[in-house]
Parts: C-alpha cells; sequence; structure tokens
C-alpha cells in the first residue's frame, strides 16, 4: 500500500489510498521525553533521599513527580499514537480529534463526507504587516468547508517567503488528497501573477509534489 507523508507545520500528512491522517511531527517528542526523564530523576531523588532531604522540599519534588509524570506520559502517548484529523474512505468519515491533554484519540468533531462542501487552501501571501510590507513568512492552511459554510482549518504549512510556493505545493497535495477522497471540491491556492514573474526573475523553480 502506497504511503504518502507531507511535511506539514509541527505536524505531517500520513496519506493512504484508504486514509489522511494529520499527525505530530515525530520531533515534538523531544520534550515529553526529557520532561519524563526528569521525573524520573526526581522520583529517584524522593526514594533515595527521603531521610535526608527537608520536609519541604520532599513535598516540591512530590508535587512536581504528581504532575509533572502524567502530562510527560500523555505526551509521548500523543506523539506516537495521536492524530489531530483522519478521514476515513471506508467510514465516509473524518474526525477532528482532541488535542495534547485528550491524547488525540477522542473525537471532538464528526464530519460526514456528505457535509463537506469543499476543501480549499488560502494563506497570507499578500497580507501587509502594519508597516506595509509583506510578511516574512508565509502560512498556508488546509481548510475543510461544511455545507452550513462553517470553516474547520486542519492543517497548515509555514516557510519563508522565497519558499512560498514549495510550502503551498505541499498544502495543495493534501487538499487534493482529501478532496478526491471524500468527493467534494477542491479550491487549491495559487500565487499572484506578479509572484511568479517575481520567483522566476529571481530563478525559482517549481516545488516537486514529491519532494
Amino acid at each position: 500500500m502506497a504511503v504518502e507523508r507531507i511535511a506539514l507545520q509541527r505536524s505531517f500528512a500520513r496519506i493512504t489510498p484508504d486514509e489522511v491522517a494529520i499527525k505530530p511531527a515525530r520531533n515534538a517528542l523531544v520534550g515529553p521525553i526529557v520532561q519524563l526523564a526528569v521525573t524520573a530523576a526526581a522520583a529517584w531523588a524522593i526514594g533515595r533521599y527521603i531521610n535526608a532531604l527537608p520536609l519541604w522540599l520532599l513535598m516540591v519534588l512530590f508535587v512536581f513527580v504528581l504532575i509533572s509524570g502524567p502530562t510527560a506520559v500523555l505526551g509521548v502517548v500523543y506523539n506516537v499514537m495521536g492524530s489531530a484529523f483522519v478521514m476515513e474512505r471506508k467510514k465516509q468519515t473524518c474526525r477532528f480529534q482532541q488535542g495534547f491533554l485528550g491524547l488525540g484519540l477522542g473525537t471532538r468533531e464528526l464530519v460526514p463526507f456528505d457535509r463537506i462542501a469543499r476543501i480549499e487552501v488560502g494563506g497570507d501571501f499578500e497580507t501587509e504587516l502594519a508597516s506595509g510590507d509583506l510578511q516574512d513568512v508565509v502560512r498556508w492552511e488546509v481548510r475543510l468547508v461544511k455545507d452550513n459554510g462553517r470553516v474547520l482549518p486542519f492543517a497548515s504549512v509555514l516557510a519563508a517567503r522565497p519558499m512560498a510556493d514549495q510550502a503551498l505545493e505541499r498544502a495543495n497535495i493534501v487538499a487534493r488528497a482529501t478532496a478526491e477522497m471524500c468527493g467534494a471540491e477542491v479550491v487549491e491556492g495559487a500565487l499572484p501573477e506578479w509572484a511568479l514573474t517575481e520567483m522566476s526573475d529571481d530563478g525559482g523553480t517549481e516545488a516537486d509534489p514529491d519532494e
């Protein structure tokens, strides 16, 4: 079974013929693992020096272990098993999952395919700052639009302005995959003509969809 992985903002899209899932980036595991190691060290210190440390310090360490331990475990589980968004061809639904404390396993919102009006890509490429300058970092967002007009973003890509076309292509790949799966219209994002001309003059190249 062909599996395609598309890098997104602090996450990646895992695309198969029967499922599209937005999952946490693997490098996000570093924080919870470090937190778990520090918690384990604090628990070891309590057990090893329980008769030597002052009572106030033991209480501080105990409260730290009590709070930090469960959240560290939740963080590891979420980054290994959790997903922020799952679209399944067989079930004909897409699910917006709960966040960190929900492990990314419980459903926050369920949208049947027949309630999806379109999948669209939008961004802030032309948005100006207060100074009138264009932003140095561009954000592209993949959104699900329901038949009642409600907009539900489920993926995004950040990139420096010179690489905006490559980031846009990644967002469009995810949009095309989800739209094809649910049979909805897809509205891909596009750079304005002046930007395409400018990138061409600077020696820019079209993004490789397989990157």
